[in-house]
């Protein structure tokens, strides 16, 4: 809405979003795509960005095998003053860490290991690390909020684009 701009890191795919960006341009939001140090969406002038998750699966992969690289992004964001908000966009009824309890990996949902009753929570013959499961993405996800000062949040992925906006003080038109 005229003098501000939201700020889209150049690394989001492109046509992976559409209906973010069409709910932006619903509502009179600019967005302009920008290299961003960290996270996703910016404000100039806000003191909170906001990285976008796909789903749980990807925060699994993030707090998983990619745990430095995220753990690096998020003492970025820290040291530059940011407060960084990871938005989990998920379909499913979960809205805050200890929900994720009763997540089950996709990994495993699809094992056929698991379906015929063979699978142990302790070892998985499948693979070569055992997938990670609902409780201990929660204690992970738990520790780097209170290790790096981030916030999780869990938003349906038809809601993110507002939400992103009232995370970062982004005016919009309101129909």
């Amino acid at each position: 809405m005229g003098d501000q701009i939201l700020w889209e890191d150049t690394r989001q795919q492109v046509n992976k979003h559409n209906t973010k960006n069409r709910w932006w341009k619903s509502h009179g939001v600019e967005v302009v795509r920008k290299k961003l140090d960290f996270s996703d969406y910016m404000l100039d002038g806000s003191n909170v960005c906001v990285d976008t998750k796909r789903n749980i699966q990807e925060v699994s992969m993030d707090c998983g095998r990619d745990h430095a690289r995220f753990a690096r992004e998020m003492d970025r964001a820290r040291e530059a003053g940011y407060r960084l908000v990871i938005l989990i966009e998920t379909t499913g009824n979960y809205r805050c860490i200890s929900d994720l309890a009763r997540w089950e990996n996709d990994a495993c949902r699809r094992c056929d290991i698991r379906r015929y009753g063979d699978c142990t929570k302790q070892r998985c013959t499948r693979f070569k690390r055992r997938p990670m499961t609902g409780e201990t993405l929660a204690r992970i996800m738990t520790k780097m909020a209170v290790d790096h000062g981030c916030v999780f949040d869990f938003i349906h992925p038809k809601m993110a684009a507002k939400r992103i906006c009232d995370l970062l003080g982004v005016r919009y038109e309101r129909p």
